[in-house]
């Protein structure tokens, strides 16, 4: 699939817990896999990941999974919805994310281990939204 260039600029963060039954290394993949070349930092309990970039070539996983997935309505209503300002905000499975799939999820809950909360800001979200999940 081609990528078409972003041709607005975005800032990218995620938070993400790790339960005590998960494996740390297995998280920062799933993480990994949601936002490739991400930075992944950990706190110093080993139990909550957070990273930023302001690359979007860390979205290509995204781009590519909300159209094959046909899922862009549904991240454009959520994105709508949390969307305060320039910034806004969406939830990844983070079990599905380190299978190598983007499933967006409503409420934490969906993700049974919790989810990837993913930020996004931007100055021109019109423009954004149209080239991360266009109709």
């Amino acid at each position: 699939m081609r990528v078409e260039p972003l041709k607005t600029s975005v800032h990218i963060s995620f938070i993400v817990g790790v339960m005590k039954t998960e494996d740390p290394q297995k998280v920062k993949k799933a993480v990994l896999n949601l936002l490739p070349g991400i930075d992944v930092r950990e706190d110093p309990s080993n139990r909550v990941f957070t990273g930023e970039s302001s690359d979007s070539g860390c979205l290509i996983t995204l781009y590519e999974q909300i159209r094959a997935r046909r899922t862009a309505g549904v991240v454009r209503r959520l994105y709508e919805e949390h969307l305060v300002g320039e910034r806004s905000w969406l939830y990844f499975n983070k079990q599905a994310a380190y299978a190598g799939s983007v499933v967006v999820c409503e409420d934490p809950s969906e993700s049974p281990l919790g989810p990837i909360k993913v930020f996004f800001e931007c100055r021109d979200k019109d423009l954004f939204l149209d080239w991360l999940a266009p109709w």
